[in-house]
């Protein structure tokens, strides 16, 4: 497989937890929403749902941009892309790298869960690009990558799932998560995703705090957050000394607020929706915010 860096591999993290800063909603939305998860596969639900965010660390409100969309193929097959981007100084000395990553995914399940069929990607850092690939056959239970360019060794293999049963990538989980592939959410309720394996089966372990435990770290308005997770993700995987994020979300499963603790060389990193176009009717709001 292929290697991120920690700013990287941490916007993938905000889009796995769909950091998505809403202005207002409304109890009769989330009724609503389950009525029409109901009537609609889960491509239909989120088909055409465009977000765009901002990264951002130290002093830094905007040390880079992302975006992630998802779209209709065929059937029910779809094609998700996210893009991000650093900007400013950061970009500066960064060679103003830009990640590309597309997830090809099918509906399965009789449309109630997405999963991936081919993960690919492109870097570029300054005149610099690399390129890679993971395509999964569910059939034969393998899956088969290969990287190339950019200056570094070609890499490829093809090796076993390393179980039965389903893996999703960042992007596949994040639609999943907000389904409610992997279950209700509720106080005090513990998730274990299965995350698609770079060498060996991985898991984001998820825990939702008690209203107890939420009276407690919110302040000063934990009634404004209906949730707040625990979430710990393999350390290695965005940079982070602990793995540890919080994300806050209100009661439609969409989170408002997001830290990541700890990552090496960048310490508490933050992120904020800017802009959203979706089909599902939620209430957004775009800033523009060009300080550094």
């Amino acid at each position: 497989m292929y290697k991120r860096t920690p700013l990287v591999k941490l916007i993938l993290f905000f889009v796995f937890a769909g950091l998505i800063d809403i202005l207002s909603c409304n109890p009769a939305a989330s009724a609503g929403a389950d009525i029409i998860k109901k009537q609609l596969t889960i491509g239909e639900y989120f088909d055409g749902e465009e977000f765009t965010y901002n990264i951002g660390f130290w002093w830094f409100k905007k040390a880079a941009v992302g975006k992630i969309g998802i779209h209709r193929l065929s059937g029910g097959n779809y094609k998700i892309t996210l893009q991000a981007e650093t900007m400013g100084f950061i970009g500066f000395i960064t060679k103003y790298r830009k990640d590309i990553y597309t997830t090809y995914a099918e509906e399965w399940e009789e449309g109630r869960r997405l999963r991936p069929t081919k993960v690919a990607k492109v870097v570029t850092i300054g005149d610099k690009v690399r390129e890679g690939y993971t395509i999964v056959d569910y059939n034969k239970r393998t899956y088969r990558w290969k990287s190339w360019g950019g200056g570094k060794e070609d890499k490829g293999a093809e090796e076993p799932l390393p179980v039965s049963g389903y893996y999703d990538d960042p992007l596949t989980g994040f639609y999943n998560f907000r389904f409610g592939v992997y279950g209700v959410v509720a106080e005090g309720k513990e998730f274990h995703v299965p995350t698609f394996p770079v060498k060996d089966a991985s898991t984001i372990y998820v825990k939702i705090a008690t209203n107890k435990e939420k009276a407690a770290r919110v302040n000063p308005n934990p009634a404004e957050i209906d949730y707040l997770a625990d979430i710990v993700i393999d350390k290695e995987l965005f940079g982070s000394q602990t793995g540890k994020v919080e994300v806050r979300f209100n009661k439609e499963l969409i989170p408002v607020q997001a830290t990541a603790k700890d990552l090496i060389l960048f310490g508490d990193v933050r992120g904020t929706l800017v802009e959203m176009t979706s089909s599902m009717g939620f209430v957004s709001r775009k800033e523009t915010d060009n300080s550094q």
